[in-house]
């Protein structure tokens, strides 16, 4: 009885390790390639980069330190930017892209205020709802 325990244990230990190992001329067979996930991971931390870049060349604008420095805290605004998640990164830097634009076709003073103002208040917004998603206080 204790031969046939022992041939049993040494059959299942074997059969274990020979179905576990892999099968001559069968490559391992990915879905996507190591160098594909490079090359997607690479994309986006570039356009994360890029729209880190867009929002802060619109906060670092004179007339946005002009008219917002006084009433928010730009530095901190700008610190909080690479925290926001990439959907609302990427939305703020489509405003922040527009706005650039517009202080670039020479807009008043006024107006360039206001929208500057309007995109501080969509900036904020957005990092509030960061903030929110979060579980931060």
């Amino acid at each position: 009885m204790k031969f046939l325990s022992v041939f049993l244990c040494v059959l299942l230990a074997s059969s274990a390790g020979i179905q576990g190992s892999p099968v001559p001329g069968q490559e391992s067979a990915h879905l996507v390639s190591i160098q594909d996930l490079r090359d997607q991971i690479s994309e986006r931390t570039a356009a994360r980069t890029q729209n880190i870049h867009q929002v802060q060349d619109l906060l670092r604008h004179q007339a946005v330190q002009a008219h917002m420095g006084r009433l928010f805290d730009l530095e901190q605004i700008a610190m909080a930017i690479p925290t926001l998640d990439d959907e609302a990164l990427d939305e703020l830097a489509r405003e922040s892209q527009r706005m650039n634009e517009q202080f670039q076709a020479g807009l008043s003073d006024k107006t360039m205020m206001w929208v500057i103002l309007a995109g501080i208040a969509v900036f904020i917004g957005l990092i509030l709802v960061h903030t929110y998603d979060r579980g931060e206080p």
